[in-house]
């Protein structure tokens, strides 16, 4: 990742905390009193209605946005990429068990164990092209 990928993130992250609604009333705060309240300046750069307070409030709610989803994205993709992992980790321990399993049914059959059905049906390959197609048609 970039650092300015990074910076993005790190603005995206702050801008979901508590610490920024903080900092954002303060600073609203600061402004009317600035321009409007008991403590003005003498020439208000920003006189009420608060054009100004407007504009960069507008603005601000753009970039913001756009960092939000700048993270979103970036979240998207990692979550994906873990969901890729756990697919291939489960699909190596689905043919382990595979393997486990028709390994036990030749011990069984070595010491004369009678074995329940569910084992032949467990020990079977797993078609996993099959269980794809199955899960888009039910998504559709």
């Amino acid at each position: 990742m970039s650092a300015l990928q990074k910076s993005f993130h790190a603005v995206g992250w702050f801008v979901g905390t508590v610490y920024f609604i903080i900092l954002q009333c303060f600073c609203l705060v600061v402004w009317v009193v600035l321009n409007a309240g008991p403590l003005s300046l003498p020439s208000p750069f920003d006189p009420y209605p608060f054009p100004l307070l407007s504009a960069v409030l507008a603005l601000e709610a753009v970039l913001l946005t756009s960092f939000v989803l700048i993270r979103q994205s970036a979240n998207d993709l990692q979550s994906d990429r873990r969901n890729h992992l756990d697919l291939q980790i489960n699909l190596l321990a689905e043919e382990e068990a595979t393997a486990i399993l028709r390994l036990l049914r030749k011990v069984a059959e070595k010491l004369d164990v009678e074995e329940e059905q569910k084992v032949d049906v467990l020990a079977g390959e797993t078609n996993v092209e099959k269980i794809a197609q199955h899960i888009r048609a039910r998504e559709e």
